[in-house]
């Protein structure tokens, strides 16, 4: 399963879904195997434009750290559609997601888990949040 994480990381994709989605409840029997089930659920929830759900999932997903620690970045980078709106512009993400992926990209910083190339990938997420955050602080009630 971590050659199947290294290949999303290189690629952005897995060459064999159907893997995944054979592995039934025999996923549970290793985290790794769970977190890239729970991963290409994201993925179906978000094809299906079910936005809110994906949402979910991923903090889910990232709070849990179910996944390896290099991989919080790709989670990060996979929020991005979510963080900015989706097709309609609409907020997605509530505050408190977005705190927590906040952390998370903090947290990534402190450890040390980032490559040198990765400093404009995480002034765009980082962008995106703030922006992200501001608007979903203005639309949540008081």
């Amino acid at each position: 399963s971590s050659g199947i994480n290294a290949e999303y990381g290189e690629t952005g994709g897995f060459a064999n879904l159907e893997f995944l989605d054979q592995l039934g409840s025999n996923k549970l029997l290793s985290n790794r195997l769970l977190f890239l089930g729970k991963y290409r659920e994201f993925h179906n929830l978000v094809k299906a434009g079910e936005l809110r759900g994906a949402a979910d999932l991923l903090v889910s997903l990232v709070e849990s750290k179910m996944g390896p620690p290099r991989f919080q970045i790709t989670l990060l980078l996979d929020s991005l559609p979510l963080i900015n709106g989706g097709p309609t512009g609409e907020i997605v993400m509530s505050s408190r997601q977005t705190y927590v992926l906040m952390k998370a990209l903090e947290d990534m910083q402190i450890k040390k888990l980032l490559k040198e190339g990765d400093s404009q990938k995480v002034e765009t997420i980082r962008l995106a949040l703030v922006t992200n955050l501001a608007s979903s602080l203005l639309e949540e009630p008081w």
